[in-house]
């Protein structure tokens, strides 16, 4: 998920759920390459994959244990809400943590036409995998189910809902980003039988009434010992607040000095894919070279069978019959504060754009062969500012007076490759299948860029670093010079 479109925001998360979503976003943008937007600036929070929302107005009760449950939400300003669960009546449970919450497993009764589980908790249209859909989170209510409480900005829509017997509130989101698809609309249900709360994340390419059908057929139920294995993965409450009061360290460098940047090559230099000693799934006897990068008007280069269905409908859309490229659009972004006041565009323009095509060489330097070996690209921008480099992010270097950010709409808005011609593994994606010893594959990868910003262009080819900003781990693979 970068994620950072990440128009949408996740609340804090406690280390276990961070660790494994980060794991999972990881590896989904290398498989899937969706191209997400990047993640650091000084608005990060603005940029994550999805947003917290909630509703407004008192639903009905669930009982259960004498105590009657109510989901309540309150206006924060004009854009935010802030969503909690209370009781009425005394329970000595609630004044500390609950015992013996029970494992339970997910039952799902409905999905739309076209949907299929992915993984679990995980569901997408087969037409558009991986991409959208929805994606269902639970939290274990150990410090209580009325300690539950959320606060969402930048609420556009809300509802309250009734599913299952269950209470829950429906939101949809602000979103003025240049994403095909978003998750931009969100489910709270509370289970207080059980003492769980759902959070469902549903993306754009999903209606209002389908995903509240899809929470409406959800359904808990205890496991039994012998039957754990088919539990759901519930994260504590206690530790999701444990995790607001952290100190969030940023593992990407906002600016680097250029002897940090000492280790970058030049078009037709070989380097290691992996430096460090730990050998990432084959990496350290791999070698990359980038023997060719060409810059094109057109896309006659592309082998369009590589290429998704919906893909090849947006470069259509930005493409005239012939192949060659329309320009692209820049929207120049003002953030608000999600509470009073929501991101807007105070300036667009249309810029010419520009295909770059790279050929990317992987050598299996060891003395075995290689099986489904990662790759991935990214296209990163950096200019230099006061002896420090720092990442290219528009028509100014830096946020100016009038705007916060420039965003890039249509396929030049994708940072990661979306264009690759070999693919291998378990999704036939981004993976070289076989590597023999000595043997070299020949990977092309392909973007957009504005052909204003040609002169900021480097390729970033490390797998498991940040596809988004300068971190330590991609500085030590080094990035690849390709400005033009």
């Amino acid at each position: 998920m970068r994620l950072e479109d990440l128009k949408q925001e996740f609340p804090q998360m406690p280390d276990e759920l961070r660790n494994m979503v980060e794991h999972e976003v990881r590896r989904q943008l290398r498989e899937s390459v969706t191209g997400n937007r990047r993640k650091y600036t000084k608005h990060t929070i603005k940029r994550s994959l999805i947003v917290a929302f909630a509703a407004a107005m008192l639903l009905g009760t669930t009982v259960f244990a004498a105590i009657a449950y109510h989901m309540r939400s309150e206006s924060v300003g004009k854009y935010a809400v802030k969503t909690k669960i209370e009781k009425d009546g005394n329970n000595s449970l609630e004044n500390g943590q609950i015992p013996n919450i029970p494992d339970v497993t997910m039952e799902v009764s409905y999905l739309p036409d076209g949907m299929v589980k992915t993984e679990d908790g995980k569901y997408s249209f087969a037409n558009a995998m991986y991409k959208g859909g929805v994606s269902i989170v639970f939290y274990k209510m150990d410090t209580g189910d009325a300690a539950f409480e959320m606060l969402t900005k930048n609420v556009k829509e809300s509802e309250n809902i009734s599913v299952g017997g269950h209470e829950g509130v429906y939101f949809a989101l602000q979103s003025i980003g240049g994403e095909d698809i978003s998750f931009n609309q969100r489910i709270y249900v509370a289970y207080p039988d059980v003492h769980y709360v759902m959070e469902l994340y549903a993306a754009s390419d999903v209606s209002k009434e389908e995903a509240i059908k899809i929470a409406e057929g959800i359904r808990l139920q205890p496991v039994s010992d012998n039957a754990l294995s088919d539990a759901i993965a519930a994260y504590k409450w206690s530790d999701f607040l444990a995790s607001n009061h952290e100190e969030v360290v940023e593992d990407a460098a906002p600016a680097v000095s250029g002897e940090e940047m000492k280790n970058t090559h030049a078009i037709g230099d070989v380097f290691a894919a992996n430096p460090q000693k730990e050998d990432l799934e084959g990496l350290g006897n791999v070698e990359i070279k980038v023997s060719d990068v060409q810059v094109s008007d057109n896309i006659s280069l592309l082998d369009l069978s590589a290429l998704d269905e919906d893909f090849k409908a947006e470069l259509q859309s930005e493409t005239t019959p012939s192949g060659e490229l329309l320009p692209a659009k820049i929207n120049y972004m003002k953030f608000g504060d999600g509470v009073n006041s929501v991101d807007t565009v105070v300036e667009s323009r249309e810029v010419p754009q520009k295909l770059i095509y790279a050929t990317v060489e992987y050598t299996n330097k060891g003395t075995e062969e290689l099986e489904e070996l990662l790759f991935f690209g990214s296209l990163m921008k950096f200019a230099e500012e006061n002896g420090q480099i720092k990442r290219y992010d528009g028509k100014t270097f830096g946020p100016s007076a009038d705007w916060d950010d420039a965003v890039l709409t249509g396929a030049a808005r994708h940072v990661e490759m979306w264009y690759y011609d070999v693919h291998g593994g378990e999704r036939n994606n981004n993976y070289i299948t076989h590597l023999k010893a000595g043997e070299t594959a020949t990977v092309h990868m392909a973007w957009l860029v504005p052909e204003e910003e040609l002169a900021y262009l480097y390729l970033n080819l490390d797998s498991y670093g940040d596809s988004y900003n300068l971190c330590d781990h991609s500085l030590e693979v080094g990035y690849v010079d390709i400005r033009q």
